[in-house]
């Protein structure tokens, strides 16, 4: 069922749940944990900041808590524009795009400083292919072989030894507010709570004892609960732990790294291409269809090339930009059709949507006859770089002493930091695809400003939405916030579920990560029975 917490009184045995385990957030950490845990009979209490993810309403009124500050020399986009306080969380905003890291993103590099996880892929593999499933996806895996499914097309001739096949999948469910409201609301086993903000976890002698909570109003009101998950985002996350601590340092044995460590997946776009052979080009790096999936072709850096220039994991994708406003107006359409919403723009759309028929019948054919994307010709291809960064402690979220949010509590500071070596390798790779294009007469290429300019370099780039690192994993206090099984470091029952907890975070889209860490957390913490006498309110 979903509750509002203003519906609620401080004695409701709704906030009395010594026996379950609180989940504080329902993005999609907190959505796949919470229900995982339903699944295997374990109780459990989801938090939701926010509200109906179908809510317009709510969603505004919840989003200055989003704010924040960002210094340092970068704008950090994300803090506000990358997420959404309602059921669902960033999801939301989220296009679904899906694939995994590889044995080299989570090894150790001698090349970069804090590289490597507690945890290989063989531990995490099992936990892929769950989250595969979770998310309704192929389970065909992300590289060359990919192309077998499309044998009209000849792969891009990328040279092996520095640059190699890459693909990212998508799930066709990515708005998990969407996806899960009516179990939520339906469930007779799960406890969902609305609009019920996390301001603190209480911890007593290193043991949790519950989450402290706002209602919408500003109501104060405590939640007992055996055991706590922090699955608020990379930010969120971070900030929650410093709230609950007086000093504003964090929980735990390694809580002096809290919020340390901020990673993103640097943008920026490089490179002006102008194809010679356009429709062949655009065919093989534009979205790609099969009966049950949807890929996008990219390349990537290959490892024995990043260890011999000293690179952080890397790939690049040829965007096309494509004006089609009477499919765009389709598109619009149909997703306030399925979101039972009115559009704005309605007669606009409608307009467009009369003259789409052409287009459409064209697109349809290419798309499920030849499983291609529209190839209307783009007005400009341009290649963007993704980039993987090196953690490092400086790039961080603090708490600002200066500015408060609605319920008085500091919001939080954001340092993102980009360094030297995520330059260099975005140029390198510009460089290596520039010269595969001119050596097999597949495109002329033009370098953009920010390939030779350190200014222009970072005026142009962006991050990703794809925060982490705050609260990383390791083996030892000293390197990290929460150990290999996310339990934060010397407290009993308080665990995170986060791409915060990533201690280096590849280039990869994190969401598919996220979820398979969260499934396997949800079947350690369902072999493990709460413990221990929770102490009063």
């Amino acid at each position: 069922m979903i509750v509002d917490l203003a519906t609620l009184e401080p004695s409701a045995p709704e906030l009395a749940r010594p026996d379950a385990t609180v989940v504080v957030g329902g993005g999609a950490a907190g959505l796949a944990l919470a229900l995982r845990l339903e699944e295997l009979g374990s109780p459990v209490v989801l938090l939701e900041s926010g509200g109906d993810a179908r809510d317009d309403a709510a969603i505004a009124a919840a989003a200055p808590l989003n704010e924040g500050a960002v210094v340092g020399g970068l704008h950090y986009r994300g803090l506000q524009d990358g997420r959404q306080r309602s059921l669902g969380g960033a999801t939301q905003l989220w296009h679904g795009q899906c694939t995994r890291l590889r044995s080299g993103d989570l090894a150790q590099r001698s090349w970069l400083p804090h590289s490597g996880w507690p945890l290989d892929l063989e531990v995490l593999d099992p936990w892929y292919d769950a989250a595969e499933r979770w998310f309704g996806l192929s389970g065909r895996g992300y590289d060359d072989s990919r192309w077998a499914e499309h044998r009209r097309l000849s792969p891009l001739p990328w040279s092996g030894d520095r640059l190699l096949a890459d693909f990212a999948e998508y799930t066709a469910t990515p708005h998990l507010g969407d996806r899960f409201h009516e179990h939520l609301r339906t469930s007779t086993t799960l406890t969902t709570l609305v609009q019920a903000t996390a301001v603190g976890v209480r911890v007593v002698e290193d043991r949790v004892q519950g989450v402290e909570l706002r209602d919408a109003a500003g109501r104060e009101l405590f939640l007992a609960a055996g055991r706590v998950v922090v699955a608020a985002g990379a930010v969120e996350s971070a900030r929650l732990l410093m709230l609950s601590d007086p000093e504003g340092v964090g929980l735990g044995t390694g809580r002096a790294l809290t919020g340390r460590f901020l990673q993103d997946h640097p943008v920026v776009p490089l490179l002006e291409v102008a194809p010679t052979r356009r429709a062949w080009l655009q065919d093989r790096t534009s979205h790609l269809f099969a009966r049950d999936a949807r890929i996008w072709p990219k390349v990537r850096l290959a490892p024995a090339a990043q260890e011999r220039e000293e690179l952080v994991a890397a790939n690049a994708v040829l965007v096309h930009e494509v004006e089609e406003p009477e499919l765009d107006a389709v598109r619009r359409l149909a997703g306030a059709l399925k979101r039972r919403r009115v559009p704005q723009g309605l007669a606009g759309d409608l307009r467009l949507a009369l003259r789409a028929v052409g287009p459409t019948v064209r697109t349809g054919w290419r798309r499920w006859a030849r499983g291609l994307s529209s190839g209307r010709p783009a007005s400009r291809v341009r290649l963007d770089v993704w980039l993987e960064q090196v953690p490092d402690p400086d790039s961080r979220v603090t708490l600002d002493a200066a500015d408060r949010d609605a319920f008085g509590l500091p919001l939080p500071r954001v340092d993102w930091r980009v360094s030297e070596t995520e330059v260099r390798t975005s140029r390198t790779m510009a460089r290596w695809v520039a010269e595969d294009l001119r050596s097999h007469g597949l495109a002329e290429v033009t370098e953009l400003p920010a390939m030779t300019d350190d200014d222009a370099w970072r005026a142009a780039v962006s991050d990703a939405f794809h925060p982490a690192g705050t609260t990383r994993m390791s083996v030892d206090p000293a390197q990290g916030v929460v150990d290999p099984d996310l339990r934060v470091h010397g407290v009993e029952g308080l665990y995170v579920a986060s791409s915060s907890v990533f201690p280096i975070a590849g280039y990869a889209n994190p969401t598919l990560t996220i979820v398979a860490l969260a499934l396997r957390l949800a079947a350690h913490l369902a072999d493990r029975p709460v413990r221990g006498e929770l102490h009063p309110a």
